[in-house]
């Protein structure tokens, strides 16, 4: 049966071309197909070569006479034309300065004549960096570092706000086949002028893989109705459709109903991590922390709270109802700012089933915060401006590629921690014995309150 393979078959790698250029120091730099590395280390056989962008693990070995024997990994970022550029004519400057007794100034206008491509290369490189959503992005920011197309919508919601979705034709491929995604947004790694950043991901492999980039200008339901029309658009051109059987999101109030309207019929889901972290911190917020780590019948109550998502649908409202009927009036008032914000929250704002995880097998978007942490770790500053911003996109959309290409050769998924293996075996053997009626639904909670982690950060 022929199979919709919507990942690469095979990588095309490029002739690697090689030359030298000087630092501002005078230290030898190799350049590689546009890329530039420093010298590491030196052995008595070989030359240990590393990227000058930070955070990149691109290598090359070449052997003592330069060589090459060898590259490692590939590059995370854009190649650096420009900066080659200007480093080779600042180098025949130098050496012009050097061996002429022509005055500086007239060196410098007479070179620039003979390389008309310098003047292009000084003006990418001092870019001006926006503050406003009103800018033009450069054509080498629109493609991926494959030179394929990346900027798949850049669009005025209304006059002030735009909206920018990144995506390859692959990634696209992959989410528009894919039955299971999950979305989030972020805010420390947005670019000033935006709201948030939000990407959603495809599960494939049972890996998440992030498959669209977006900036969005607010956290609007009109504004995330315009994501996904825009997107089914791109799927019908593609002659594809995008319609996930299951969503999973944070519990973003916006996004609920949109979710509902655009997808009919989808399991929409929401992250029980994030659900244990909201009810910890309203626990901080009305004063309970103290009470939580000294007091074990307040600590195993809110533990109680975090359990009621692992419990059947059906059965969490009569739960939680029962669940305050046995608990001492004194404690009650002790928990009441709590349980007020519980039963607005979460059984008003919230519906049960969106924050209801029984029986999934996928509770969490772990996988999407990995990816924020990774992504945080590399962009290292708090709204970077919007050009380093689109090359650390474009750096993510080459390690899709790449891993992609990896899992369709075979590569394994991880084998899942000793530890999640056993929560889930405890949480399974629960469930066995309530269906079976050797435990009551009480009991049921109980024990599933000791699985729940003894503190949410």
């Amino acid at each position: 049966m022929a199979t919709n393979n919507v990942f690469p078959n095979e990588e095309t790698q490029p002739k690697l071309s090689i030359s030298f250029i000087k630092s501002q120091k005078g230290k030898t730099l190799l350049v590689a197909n546009e890329y530039v590395f420093k010298l590491n280390k030196t052995t008595t056989t070989t030359k240990y070569w590393k990227c000058t962008y930070n955070g990149c693990s691109s290598k090359i070995h070449t052997d003592l006479n330069d060589k090459l024997l060898k590259t490692i990994d590939d590059h995370s970022h854009p190649s650096e034309k420009e900066v080659i550029q200007v480093r080779e004519f600042r180098e025949k400057v130098k050496q012009r300065a050097v061996n002429e007794t022509t005055p500086i100034p007239r060196i410098y206008d007479e070179e620039c004549e003979k390389d008309n491509g310098i003047n292009k290369a000084r003006r990418a490189i001092t870019a001006i960096i926006p503050t406003t959503q009103l800018f033009d992005i450069p054509e080498t920011f629109t493609k991926t570092l494959r030179n394929d197309d990346f900027l798949i919508v850049d669009k005025m919601i209304t006059r002030r706000q735009r909206i920018i979705l990144f995506a390859s034709n692959n990634q696209l491929k992959l989410l528009f086949n894919s039955d299971k995604i999950l979305m989030d947004g972020t805010f420390s790694t947005c670019p000033k002028m935006f709201d948030q950043v939000y990407t959603i991901h495809a599960i494939k492999y049972d890996q998440s893989f992030p498959c669209v980039f977006g900036l969005l200008p607010n956290r609007l339901k009109g504004t995330y109705h315009f994501m996904f029309q825009e997107l089914k658009s791109t799927a019908t051109q593609m002659q594809l459709n995008f319609t996930p059987k299951s969503i999973m999101t944070d519990f973003e109030p916006a996004l609920i109903g949109v979710i509902a309207a655009e997808f009919s019929g989808v399991t929409h889901s929401s992250c029980y991590f994030h659900f244990t972290q909201a009810v910890y911190r309203a626990v901080q917020r009305v004063g309970l922390s103290t009470s939580y780590n000294n007091d074990d019948d307040v600590k195993h109550f809110c533990r109680k709270l975090m359990a009621l998502p692992l419990l059947p649908e059906p059965i969490i409202e009569d739960n939680y109802d029962d669940l305050l009927a046995a608990t001492p009036t004194e404690l009650k008032k002790k928990l009441d700012d709590l349980l007020k914000y519980f039963q607005e929250q979460w059984f008003t704002k919230v519906p049960i089933s969106q924050w209801c995880v029984h029986g999934l097998s996928l509770r969490t978007n772990n996988n999407a915060e990995a990816f924020y942490s990774r992504f945080n770790r590399r962009v290292q500053v708090n709204h970077p401006n919007i050009w380093s911003f689109i090359k650390f996109l474009q750096g993510e959309e080459n390690r899709f590629h790449h891993l992609s290409i990896q899992f369709h050769a075979g590569l394994g998924t991880r084998s899942k921690q000793i530890k999640t293996i056993a929560i889930q075996r405890r949480i399974d053997n629960l469930g066995e014995r309530y269906y079976d009626g050797v435990i009551n639904a009480m009991e049921y909670l109980d024990g599933l309150s000791f699985i729940v982690a003894k503190r949410k950060k």
